[in-house]
């Protein structure tokens, strides 16, 4: 444990973020964080804990003090087996995007911003449509509409921009999976070793893909961002450029199906809201903004203090490691009146800290709120009387960061 102060610093409240009743429902210790102990260190993870809004913004918008560096390395510390199934399979993921500092992320921002533009982003909004209706054409009542639609629509989204055959579905599924338990849950020696062949896997069927489009580049993201590259490993190295894809690939695939499963699921359990968005789809846009609030898919992020800080006033040491709890700071009632009501009219849910804020606010934002509008258009629009099949229990993957349930069953 860190050195500390304990008269200034609030003991932990109790945090076991593996324990079932808070991957059941989170909230109500978030609540209990907020009120009695806003910044606290947990031992049991060893990172100080911070669930203030206020707080949490402050320390987004201070690279200076704070390091994302730690943002995608296992929670739990890798045991010597599963560095070494990484090390010998050659894995070769490195800071990018939301896991880099200055002056790196910043090369890396203006980068990949030459090739993820906002047109081509526009670009894919002919092929969502195209898949959302599709899908909503298979569905049958009391289907599992996360294995029947969600999951696979945003899969499909990222690898018809990546450029990847959709053959490749079920793999990147299967990896967007293994990265949320390797990095942020709780497992046994022999369960990382098993994910960190799983990884290597992975990064080899990426590495693979890169190594083709060099070869025959087409109309795509993947191509785009080699071409800004022009074999300039001072623009991107191609490690790089694999890093990237699996930035998209994995988190943008797991946070757009979780956004995806926690909107139906919230405006399908407030009666009448379903209904609302059906005769006026002009409600959508604000339902999306209320869903990232009240419901976000990544309840919790990380940073590194650089230096010795003050955090709610608590100090906390440098070196230290931090837990944003971003599902309390979306339901702080400093900023959010009646923050625990679900409310599609809520004028400032976009105050939200869902996809961060400053230097790494999430490259992908407009993307996933893009899927999430015109997603929910369609369901609302075709499945008017949607509603959730009762009794069911909603069974969450354990683990610190990404929140959704992984069924969801509907009938009309």
């Amino acid at each position: 444990m860190h050195a500390m102060d304990a008269m200034s610093t609030p003991a932990d409240p109790g945090y076991d973020p593996f324990a079932g009743a808070m991957l059941d429902d989170p909230y109500g210790f978030f609540a209990l964080a907020r009120e009695t102990a806003p910044v606290f260190y947990s031992e049991l993870i060893d990172h100080w804990v911070v669930s203030r809004r206020d707080d949490i913004l402050s320390i987004f918008l201070a690279p200076g003090a704070y390091s994302a560096g730690n943002t995608i390395q296992p929670i739990t510390e890798l045991s010597e087996g599963a560095r070494r199934v990484l090390a010998e399979g050659g894995w070769g993921l490195v800071p990018a995007l939301g896991n880099n500092d200055r002056p790196g992320h910043t090369r890396f921002r203006r980068n990949v911003g030459k090739a993820f533009t906002p047109r081509r982003v526009a670009r894919l909004e002919p092929f969502i449509a195209a898949s959302a209706e599709a899908a909503v054409a298979g569905l049958r009542p009391g289907d599992d509409l996360v294995g029947a639609f969600l999951e696979d629509l945003p899969a499909r989204v990222i690898l018809h921009l990546l450029g990847i055959p959709e053959d490749g579905v079920a793999t990147v599924r299967e990896g967007a999976r293994n990265r949320v338990r390797f990095i942020w849950g709780r497992l046994t020696a022999a369960e990382q070793e098993d994910l960190a062949a799983a990884m290597v896997r992975f990064w080899d069927y990426l590495r693979a893909f890169v190594d083709d489009r060099l070869a025959t580049p087409r109309d795509d993201l993947t191509s785009a961002l080699l071409a800004v590259r022009d074999g300039d490993d001072g623009v991107f190295t191609l490690d790089e450029v694999c890093s990237v894809l699996f930035a998209f690939l994995t988190a943008g695939h797991e946070t757009t199906s979780s956004l995806l499963t926690n909107g139906v699921r919230r405006l399908l359990e407030q009666p009448g809201t379903w209904r609302a968005l059906h005769a006026d789809p002009g409600l959508v846009d604000g339902a999306v903004e209320e869903v990232l609030r009240f419901d976000s898919s990544v309840v919790a992020w990380r940073r590194r203090a650089l230096r010795d800080v003050t955090v709610g006033g608590v100090t906390v040491p440098a070196g230290a490691q931090l837990l944003l709890l971003l599902g309390a700071a979306n339901r702080d009632p400093e900023t959010f009146d009646a923050p625990d009501e679900f409310d599609i009219h809520r004028e400032n849910a976009s105050d939200h800290l869902s996809f961060g804020r400053g230097i790494h606010f999430c490259l992908g934002a407009p993307l996933a709120r893009l899927e999430a509008r015109m997603v929910l258009k369609v369901l609302t629009q075709r499945l008017p009387d949607a509603r959730l099949v009762e009794p069911q229990r909603f069974d969450f993957v354990p683990n610190i960061a990404f929140r959704a349930p992984q069924r969801l069953l509907i009938e009309w």
